[in-house]
């Protein structure tokens, strides 16, 4: 029996040198090798010639600078018929056969597709959007950038963010490269400042890269108020609230207000921070605090409920509501003065 044993494909750099196996197994010591061919043949091209063998003759290549039996040594039998392909070009990639004429049993033949691959260069990077281009609507937040790959990489992102990626492909530097651009696109809020997501690229040629990016991105005032505790009191001596932000770039203002108008006068806003000298009926109202950064302008509300005097019962613009017993034994609503 005689068998023609190679690979049914071998991957190549671009630029590198790639090994064709091939080699005849033979039960018969007896058989004898005429001649050994390699032939090529493109995915739309006629088969040519790229190497020939004769245990008479010496070695002839179609390219000898490139080309060459792994094995060959003249006027000797040739059973290990791998070829060496050197400086890979993008027209290597073709379908090769190796075909050993023998006696007596005729020709055998096995057949290897080469692939050549180029390893792309991948980077990724975080994008900002000046806070004077600020909007709502979603925005790139980063790149990753696969360039010169073959075939074209496959380029995805990592994160939760739920953002929307565009993928985009053109000639890599080299011909018959690809460059693969992929931009993360999200809205702007504190939920992705600050965030890191991950570009992963995976080719043939390289292990899975992850590329990490860390985002900075701009957006408005997001605003709350803190400090009332629900347990205030007429009489009580002091107290304050906070405006709590978080916003990219920095607060530039705070403005407190209440939703009929000005402050109370025993109400002081200080920055960030409200003080409250004293508790009296006027602290019975909803407060504002507006805050403005670069990029826009928010406001958080916060409606202040007042007990009565210590261990009194909630008041309603200065009127406290008590339940108390009729003559005639079913309750009844009455009402006092809140503030004395």
């Amino acid at each position: 029996t005689v068998d023609v044993h190679a690979p049914a494909q071998v991957r190549g750099l671009l630029g590198g040198n790639v090994t064709l196996p091939c080699r005849l197994q033979l039960q018969d010591p007896s058989v004898q090798v005429t001649q050994v061919t390699w032939m090529r043949r493109q995915l739309a091209g006629q088969p040519s010639s790229v190497a020939v063998y004769h245990p008479a003759r010496s070695p002839w290549y179609f390219n000898p600078e490139r080309v060459g039996f792994a094995a060959a040594r003249s006027r000797s039998e040739l059973r290990d018929a791998s070829l060496v392909v050197s400086q890979l070009h993008i027209e290597d990639e073709a379908n090769y056969t190796c075909q050993f004429a023998t006696f007596p049993h005729g020709s055998r033949s096995a057949s290897t597709w080469l692939s050549v691959l180029a390893r792309p260069q991948n980077t990724a990077e975080a994008l900002k959007v000046p806070p004077s281009l600020f909007t709502l609507k979603p925005v790139p937040v980063a790149r990753c950038v696969s360039t010169g790959g073959r075939p074209p990489a496959r380029v995805t992102w990592s994160s939760h963010l739920n953002g929307i990626v565009n993928e985009s492909q053109v000639p890599g530097p080299l011909p018959g490269t690809f460059t693969v651009t992929s931009l993360l696109t999200v809205v702007p809020s504190s939920q992705v400042d600050g965030k890191t997501v991950t570009c992963v690229v995976k080719h043939e040629s390289l292990e899975e890269a992850d590329l990490s990016v860390n985002l900075t991105v701009y957006y408005p005032p997001e605003v709350n108020i803190s400090g009332y505790d629900g347990n205030w009191y007429l009489g009580q001596s002091e107290a304050s609230l906070t405006c709590n932000v978080r916003s990219n770039p920095a607060p530039m203002h705070y403005n407190w207000s209440t939703t009929t108008g000005p402050l109370p006068p025993s109400a002081v806003a200080q920055g960030p921070q409200l003080l409250i000298n004293s508790v009296d009926k006027s602290i019975n109202t909803t407060f504002i605090c507006t805050v403005t950064n670069a990029v826009g302008t928010h406001q958080g509300e916060l409606a202040i409920v007042l007990n009565g005097p210590e261990g009194g019962s909630p008041t309603a613009n200065g009127i406290i509501y008590s339940s108390v017993s009729t003559e005639g034994g079913s309750p009844q609503d009455t009402q006092r003065g809140g503030a004395r």
